[in-house]
């Protein structure tokens, strides 16, 4: 009787180590060669983000680099080579220029081994987001400011024809263009057709004369201002705000992006 009992504790011992060796929390090569130290496996490491993929419409230049050249209207869009250069004396109207510098962005691919956010694709069946080359602040800032201005016709004309263009593009009806990003950093931009893309992803500034139906963080971009003024280089770099003697602060109003000096 006693035989039987040794007999089935040495079996039932036998089989805890055979399973404790197949599931792996039994390492037996620790027991016998304590020196032998087991593998390390280093983590992977992980893979960059592969860039956005973005389709640029080819948008006749009066949408665009026409009010900048103001030169004669073609209804062929422009290229990197004729690509114009932003004008020097051009002042208050920079601050409000991403739209100009996105849409440059994507007609220059970069150099070889270039790290890009966002790459152009030709095929727009491949395209994750809709990039729509209006400058509608460059609009606003060219045709007229006040609503009873003869000039406001022409950006409310520039905006009609994109929207009619748009809403004939089976990606802008595949999505109702929430995958089409629309550069609106001026308020008043594309002021006269505003509710027709509420849907889409705009660059804005800010929120503040926006309704959140029409533009908010869940699927807005905000941009600064570009910057217009120099920036004060003549910090200390161990303590630098002990080191001013000069308070810089914003105007507000129309020249808010420029600064006034006063001694502290």
């Amino acid at each position: 009787m006693y035989e039987k009992v040794v007999l089935t504790f040495i079996f039932v011992f036998l089989l805890i180590i055979s399973y404790s060796i197949f599931m792996g929390t039994l390492d037996i090569r620790s027991y016998f060669f304590p020196h032998l130290k087991s593998p390390t496996l280093e983590p992977a490491p992980c893979s960059p983000d592969p860039p956005l993929r973005v389709y640029m419409y080819d948008l006749p230049r009066r949408f665009n680099v026409e009010m900048i050249t103001h030169r004669t209207a073609s209804e062929s869009p422009v290229t990197v080579k004729d690509w114009p250069p932003w004008p020097d004396n051009w002042g208050l109207k920079k601050q409000h220029s991403v739209e100009y510098w996105m849409m440059g962005s994507l007609l220059h691919e970069g150099e070889d081994g270039e790290s890009r956010e966002a790459v152009r694709v030709f095929d727009p069946e491949f395209a994750d987001a809709f990039f729509v080359p209006f400058f509608s602040s460059l609009s606003f800032n060219s045709h007229g400011h006040t609503m009873t201005d003869p000039a406001t016709e022409i950006d409310r004309q520039l905006q009609v024809d994109v929207m009619e263009f748009l809403t004939k593009s089976k990606y802008w009806q595949r999505s109702r263009g929430r995958d089409h990003i629309f550069p609106m950093t001026h308020p008043n931009a594309f002021r006269f057709l505003r509710n027709q893309v509420n849907d889409t992803i705009q660059v804005v500034v800010d929120f503040g004369r926006y309704p959140k139906g029409m533009s908010n963080l869940n699927k807005d971009v905000v941009s600064p201002y570009v910057h217009v003024v120099d920036s004060f280089t003549d910090d200390e770099p161990e303590d630098p705000y002990e080191a001013r003697s000069t308070l810089l602060f914003f105007r507000g109003r129309t020249f808010r992006k420029d600064v006034c000096l006063a001694d502290c």
